[in-house]
């Protein structure tokens, strides 16, 4: 686990989702952020940015589970309506896009670190 529901509640101040639900979400959310960073997200320490990402990023995807997609629901004659707006990957991707766009976690470029030893071992 790479941020606890303690950071969740403590530190980013979130109280939408119930203890019982986080590791699930985190693991869900982890996963989707590790994806975005292109594997650089592995276990271990964090950057803040990174833990606050993954938690706003929890809450979205709860919220967004909880209402299953509906924006509105009328039971006088029952009308549902779906947001067919953004996907929730989008929704998700401008959550972690926000918190870590310039730390070089999201770009797609090369660590120069890592062309110096391939470099000099041609």
């Amino acid at each position: 686990m790479n941020v606890t529901y303690e950071y969740y509640m403590n530190s980013f101040g979130g109280s939408l989702i119930p203890e019982n639900c986080w590791n699930s979400t985190e693991i869900k959310m982890s996963a989707r952020l590790n994806r975005y960073t292109f594997d650089r997200m592995n276990e271990g320490d964090w950057p803040e940015k990174a833990k606050a990402a993954l938690c706003e990023m929890c809450d979205c995807a709860y919220k967004y589970e909880e209402r299953d997609g509906k924006t509105s629901e009328n039971n006088d004659g029952y009308s549902v309506s779906y947001d067919i707006g953004k996907s929730l990957d989008a929704m998700l991707y401008e959550i972690a896009e926000i918190y870590l766009i310039n730390t070089g976690l999201m770009s797609l470029a090369v660590d120069d670190d890592d062309n110096e030893c391939n470099n000099n071992n041609l």
